[in-house]
């Protein structure tokens, strides 16, 4: 649109100026000639110097008035390229009105010594391009606003590009981070359970040995105790290394809540119930495998240190937190002494800027509570699939 509003520029001063050329009868044309350049070069300098419209504008009225009242013909068209100059260097809508106001007072200026006929001609084609000029504003204006926003609208995908990439890498700190507590957890499981079973294997062992000739009989009750501790450290060992394994299913969710509690039940033969509360939605998968490792670990220590037979796992979804609540039916600690586990667990939810909550009575039970906003539909699958 702006290269044919400069034309358009142009033109009105041109075109008249030839016009009048040969209608008027002109003394000195050369010195015409002269005055039509200046004010073709006047109208093409103030696009370069559109900071100084306002000022430029209205001393270029002016003299193209007087230009006309020297010269007569059709020079009154030369205000009205100043019109369309100012819809090309003006930005705010008073400019342009105080612009539009002032080439109405210099244009009739002199009215009462000029044809009647004229000076309507003058006024309706002022009027026509004043209209004109008006429309072109406008859509400028919408233009730039449209051009704005889509440039606001880009900056903000660029921005939400950038919080996603930090969000991605954030997870994937966060799981990394829980996974090296995981193995360290394994770690120390595997020597405080394995490796202090194998040392009394060990001991029992070198006395069966030595009471082989002298009591047989107390000798043989020390190698099936040796049997069944063996046997017991087997089913650790296979249990903690398929928990290791990699889900075979491609579909699979690594850290599914029903497939832990499917695992518990028949790996440590108790009974588990699930229950979920609330409205579920999808949760990102650092926090999924925060609440998987929180869970795993509590049913663990019920069964290890308190003899739980029974184990609820409740999940509740609320709009800005989800609260997992795990309780048994084993005996609770007489004295809580945080260790490797709950130390861990806790090391998990400070991440995530989580806490755990421990409850003795009636029942032992521990709380995982992480923060959490609703932002996407829950149709899509979650924690749960």
């Amino acid at each position: 649109m702006r290269l044919p509003l400069v034309w358009l520029q142009h033109l009105l001063v041109a075109a008249p100026a030839i016009a009048t050329l040969y209608e008027v009868d002109i003394p000195s044309v050369g010195k015409y000639v002269a005055c039509i350049l200046l004010a073709l070069l006047y109208s093409r300098l103030l696009l370069p110097a559109r900071k100084l419209a306002m000022l430029l504008i209205p001393l270029g009225m002016i003299a193209f008035s007087l230009l006309y009242h020297e010269y007569g013909g059709l020079l009154y068209f030369l205000q009205y390229s100043l019109l369309v100059s100012a819809v090309l260097c003006l930005n705010k809508p008073v400019e342009l009105g105080v612009a539009l106001l002032l080439s109405a007072v210099v244009l009739n200026s002199g009215a009462d010594r000029l044809p009647v006929g004229t000076v309507w001609t003058m006024n309706i084609v002022w009027l026509i391009i004043a209209l004109f000029v008006a429309a072109v504003f406008l859509q400028k204006r919408q233009a730039e606003r449209l051009e704005n926003a889509v440039e606001a609208l880009a900056g903000s995908q660029e921005q939400l590009e950038q919080e996603r990439a930090r969000a991605m890498e954030y997870a994937r700190k966060v799981e990394d981070y829980a996974q090296v507590q995981e193995r360290s957890r394994i770690a120390t499981e595997l020597h405080d359970d394995l490796g202090h079973r194998l040392i009394r294997v060990k001991m029992m062992t070198e006395a069966a040995l030595q009471l082989m000739e002298r009591n047989p009989a107390q000798a043989t009750g020390l190698i099936e105790q040796v049997r069944g501790q063996l046997e017991e450290s087997m089913n650790n060992m296979r249990y903690t290394v398929r928990k290791l394994q990699p889900v075979d299913s491609a579909g699979a969710r690594r850290y599914a809540l029903h497939r832990l509690i499917e695992d518990a039940a028949r790996d440590l033969r108790i009974e588990v119930d699930f229950a979920v509360t609330g409205n579920p939605f999808p949760l990102y998968p650092s926090l999924e495998f925060v609440l998987y490792r929180n869970a795993q670990e509590a049913i663990t220590n019920a069964v290890r240190h308190g003899g739980a037979t029974a184990v609820e796992v409740g999940l509740d979804f609320a709009e800005d937190r989800i609260a997992m609540n795990i309780s048994n039916n084993g005996k609770p600690p007489g004295q809580l002494a945080p260790g490797m586990g709950i130390k861990g667990m806790q090391d998990r939810l400070a991440v995530v800027g989580g806490q755990l909550r421990i409850a003795m009575e009636p029942r032992f039970v521990l709380s995982t509570i992480v923060p959490y906003s609703r932002t996407r539909p829950a149709q899509e699958k979650g924690i749960m699939s």
